[in-house]
């Protein structure tokens, strides 16, 4: 079941992303690439999937600049959600995989136990940056954030965003991918464009 890094990727930013994972993860865990899942509101592929009996299901999203709308993101991880096909999704900015790749899969091996091997672990605490190891990580948190002290001739991105979103609610709260997903359902779901539309009017 060890993942091996077999290019080519969908992307050149699921390539650098693959490469580095393959370093750090643990045996046991399987490794899915352009994975279908469909929704009552269509057809949605996954850049990864990581299984395991214990982790269950956690689907990553690698997303580069020119192909992604934030909001319309949350209401596909919503269908995608409500339907339990996965019960997470991490959404990675592409810049962030090309520039932070350590603090990214660091901060996943810290909220994800057990995704990343011992050893990776260690590797990943060595090559992280200090800014990454100062945060402080809550299974109630969705989003983290780590900015970067910056010269002005420095070519690096300034900061990195790591959002999440997952079936698990803390026990009195919400989240918006409920509600986007409960009205998907009342309106009998269709062309997700179509029902983003149709909420944004009412």
């Amino acid at each position: 079941m060890t993942f091996i890094y077999s290019p080519p990727y969908d992307s050149p930013i699921e390539d650098m992303f693959a490469c580095h994972l393959s370093k750090f993860i643990a045996k046991n865990i399987l490794v899915k690439t352009q994975v279908s899942v469909n929704t009552i509101c269509g057809c949605f592929v996954l850049d990864f999937v990581l299984e395991s009996p214990r982790i269950g299901k956690i689907a990553i999203e690698c997303d580069g600049r020119d192909f992604h709308d934030e909001s319309r993101d949350e209401w596909r991880d919503a269908m995608i959600l409500g339907e339990k096909m996965v019960d997470k999704i991490y959404r990675i900015r592409g810049s962030d995989i090309y520039y932070h790749i350590y603090d990214v899969l660091y901060c996943i091996s810290t909220l994800e136990s057990e995704v990343m091997s011992e050893r990776g672990v260690l590797h990943l605490d060595s090559l992280a940056t200090s800014e990454a190891k100062s945060l402080e990580f809550s299974r109630k948190c969705d989003l983290y954030s780590i900015y970067y002290p910056r010269n002005e001739d420095d070519d690096i991105e300034p900061s990195l965003k790591l959002e999440k979103r997952e079936i698990f609610i803390p026990k009195g709260e919400r989240r918006f991918w409920q509600a986007a997903y409960k009205f998907a359902c009342s309106i009998g779901g269709g062309r997700l464009d179509d029902v983003i539309a149709s909420y944004r009017k009412k």
